[in-house]
């Protein structure tokens, strides 16, 4: 039976005397394309503080152009202040900046014009955190904030500039404010009576035309070897697992006959079993082999992530005529310089062996998963490493840390998640903590209570409180406690209007 966890922290939600500000507020900006989350837009002493995270998801630029975000302190008066920009340009657009930088030796300079320069073509995160300080000057007490977006008119394009407010003044540091304690929700992972897990690793063996034979000394397969070897055998020797079995899959390139490839195929992978278990210590009954034979599926991949074109050509002819007419096809393509390339550039990626290790870990106690979450976290299950977690102060950076171990090792598993989100939401990372929730488990009450915490933080107390009492259905003691704590904000916020 499954625990929930209940873990109460405090927020500061601040608020003016005349128009209370929620701690966070989200606006939309260029033309509704790019959502900015304030985080803070505050007076501290002496200085203006402002904390903001941009989403540029949905955000497309043409490779030659760039998008200026400006953020602006502006009164209504018309006095204003522009903040370090951000520079977000197209590919072809960054590498002309990036080249201009170089050669201008303007390398140390640049973070003094802009808060972040950004490849948009470049994967990876997409929404980024601003953060910038200003010094206060008392013209500011009526400023707010606006953020000018300006696509520039590069390539005969035409130019768009647009103006959008994301606050309507600064907090001041002498604003009322009023604590509010959310609570989120926990869950115990079930207890994993048998821990099956398994490694899995390619390996490139270099072979002699149409040979079988292993040959440790040719080519790469002294350190391809090695790596197969070193790892079976680090498995095989560990007092904390049983390997329970090896699976290894043989396949070949698409070139030449498929009949002979597949020949090939059996008995290179039968050639590696029998090497293996004279040398790593795995009884030979333990191997399982498996004959891929001509490796479409992963050259299929291969074109799909590389620069090869034409691209789109090459994939539709693997995909709609059979092996013999893709062959002829493909060597066709171009008068021959494709099919050159596939041969010398991505055909010998296809030649390898895939190897899986399959085994079991024993059981841990508290102070040995302690120990081994630092080096094998992978041993552990879920269960065991939210034990270690609990060990730790709740929101310590103790416990974010092995939260965070759990959902690197179960990165899929809707538990590890919505813990996840729940440690995040102890940090108030509301970016964090949504993609964590996209990938909990739904329908529960511990989903529906977090996500209204998260929607509390974000000031939408009305969607919260929505949330609130559908986890109450359940008897959800954190969400009944998050709906008193609504209840008294509300209140608390119409004594500072009246």
């Amino acid at each position: 039976m499954r625990k929930i966890i209940h873990h109460t922290y405090i927020i500061a939600l601040l608020a003016l005397l005349v128009n209370p500000l929620s701690a966070q507020k989200e606006s939309l900006i260029f033309n509704a394309q790019i959502p900015v989350r304030l985080q803070s837009l505050r007076q501290v002493e002496d200085s203006v503080q402002l904390v903001m995270d941009i989403d540029l998801t949905n955000v497309q630029i043409e490779a030659d152009r760039f998008l200026l975000l400006t953020p602006m302190l502006v009164t209504p008066q018309g006095k204003e202040l522009s903040l370090k920009n951000i520079l977000i340009n197209g590919s072809r657009r960054h590498k002309a900046f990036m080249r201009g930088i170089k050669l201008n030796g303007w390398e140390s300079q640049i973070n003094e014009v802009h808060h972040n320069v950004i490849n948009l073509n470049e994967t990876g995160r997409r929404v980024y955190r601003y953060r910038q300080s200003v010094g206060f000057e008392n013209w500011m007490r009526n400023a707010g904030m606006e953020i000018s977006a300006e696509l520039c008119a590069c390539g005969g394009y035409t130019r768009q500039l647009t103006f959008d407010k994301i606050a309507d003044r600064i907090i001041s540091e002498n604003a009322k404010t009023y604590r509010v304690s959310p609570t989120v929700t926990f869950i115990c992972p079930e207890v994993e009576e048998v821990k099956a897990r398994s490694e899995s690793v390619d390996v490139f063996l270099d072979f002699p035309v149409a040979s079988t034979e292993i040959n440790p000394v040719y080519g790469n397969n002294p350190r391809e070897l090695q790596r197969l070897e070193q790892l079976l055998r680090e498995l095989h020797e560990d007092k904390n697992l049983t390997v329970t079995g090896v699976m290894i899959t043989g396949y070949a390139s698409p070139e030449g006959d498929v009949n002979f490839n597949n020949r090939l195929s059996v008995g290179r992978v039968e050639a590696l079993r029998n090497y293996l278990s004279m040398r790593a210590g795995i009884p030979f009954y333990s191997y399982q082999i498996e004959y891929g034979g001509e490796d479409w599926k992963g050259l299929t991949n291969l074109v799909r992530n590389s620069y090869i074109e034409p691209k789109e050509t090459i994939l539709s002819i693997i995909s709609f005529y059979n092996p013999i007419e893709r062959k002829e096809r493909l060597k066709a393509l171009n008068g021959g310089r494709t099919y050159q390339y596939l041969l010398h550039a991505l055909y010998p990626q296809l030649r390898r062996v895939v190897s899986r290790i399959d085994y079991t870990a024993r059981k841990f106690d508290i102070d040995e998963a302690k120990r081994i979450i630092k080096t094998r976290p992978k041993q552990l299950s879920l269960n065991e490493i939210f034990q270690v977690a609990n060990t730790y102060r709740e929101g310590s950076k103790e416990f974010r840390e092995v939260i965070e171990t759990a959902i690197k090792c179960f990165p899929n598993d809707p538990v590890a998640n919505l813990n996840a989100a729940a440690s995040a939401l102890l940090e108030k990372d509301i970016i964090r903590a949504e993609h964590y929730l996209q990938k909990s488990r739904k329908n529960t009450p511990e989903y529906y209570n977090n996500l209204g915490v998260l929607e509390m933080i974000k000031g939408n107390n009305k969607r919260a409180k929505s949330l609130f009492e559908r986890a109450a259905k359940t008897n959800s003691s954190a969400a009944l406690k998050n709906m008193e704590e609504l209840i008294k904000k509300d209140k608390a916020d119409k004594q500072m209007i009246n």
